[in-house]
């Protein structure tokens, strides 16, 4: 959006430009949106939702209208689906061990060239079309998470995070800029690592503080054995689905970096259905929400 029509309209006429025209447009928004302004919010963006470019369009339009309101966004993206084609096409054997890739110094190369430099490029640019103001952090040009193998490296190069470059983040954040990441590792022996994207987004929210955490799925959120809706999730109860086989495969690496993220600072967590257009304001804007709520007791 140019410069001269933001400064003429004001929050609410913001809300109803951006949100299908008002047609979702609440009342009580805007009190919400005081709550979070000048807010971390970091968002773990990826599976199915990547692979519709409608679906990709209204989380153009929804992170741009956060980052007009003076919410301070973080996008973390993945993109499984995109990489399990790919090996599929190169017919190279995908495998995983609790939810993560195995990666191969292969299936390494293919998955920088997926995240970095095309689903990236790609969010990129659909939220600076939207007239948002987005900077790519793709691992390679730009690296700003440190990390190391994950079990001695018996996953290959699976990688988990240890430090991050928190004062480079800041500052694009008080300038408005929401930093698009790809969940790429190094460490000083010029290694690169294949990092979990829930995993990154939430260490990244922890790190920073942030207000929360949003992880889009390609469910509902979590789902009970009758496949219902749990709208919200206690760390007692998230283990004992966990043991029961409730909650199993990618579900696994997504429940624990909730509470992880939750024990060491960020302030709230939620696993919403990345699979409707405007999860992110349905979350964040209204008092029912998008998916499952979770919860530290």
């Amino acid at each position: 959006m140019p410069t001269s029509v933001q400064k003429v309209l004001s929050k609410e006429q913001l809300l109803k430009r951006f949100w299908l025209n008002g047609k979702r447009y609440h009342s009580h928004s805007d009190s919400f949106i005081s709550k979070y302004k000048n807010k971390i919010i970091v968002i773990k963006y990826g599976g199915y939702a990547l692979t519709k470019s409608q679906l990709v369009k209204s989380f153009a339009k929804n992170i741009t209208l956060l980052n007009k309101m003076g919410i301070k966004v973080v996008v973390v993206h993945g993109g499984g689906p995109q990489i399990e084609k790919e090996l599929r096409k190169r017919k190279i054997q995908d495998r995983e061990y609790q939810g993560l890739r195995i990666t191969t110094k292969k299936i390494l190369t293919i998955v920088k060239n997926i995240l970095a430099r095309q689903l990236n490029k790609m969010i990129l640019n659909e939220i600076n079309k939207c007239g948002g103001n987005a900077k790519s952090i793709n691992g390679i040009n730009t690296k700003i998470i440190k990390a190391k193998f994950i079990m001695g490296g018996k996953l290959g190069f699976v990688g988990e995070p240890t430090k991050l470059d928190k004062k480079y983040l800041n500052k694009l954040l008080l300038k408005g800029i929401v930093p698009i990441i790809s969940p790429i590792g190094y460490d000083n022996k010029n290694n690169s690592y294949n990092i979990n994207a829930d995993t990154a987004a939430g260490f990244i929210a922890e790190s920073l503080k942030a207000q929360r955490l949003l992880l889009l799925t390609d469910v509902a959120g979590v789902l009970d054995k009758d496949r219902k809706l749990i709208t919200e999730l206690n760390h007692k109860k998230a283990f004992e689905y966990i043991r029961k086989g409730t909650i199993k495969g990618g579900m696994i690496p997504k429940i624990k970096t909730c509470f992880s993220t939750l024990r060491k600072g960020a302030k709230g967590v939620a696993l919403i259905d990345g699979r409707k257009a405007d999860a992110v304001l349905m979350e964040l804007l209204t008092k029912k929400g998008a998916g499952t709520l979770i919860k530290r007791k």
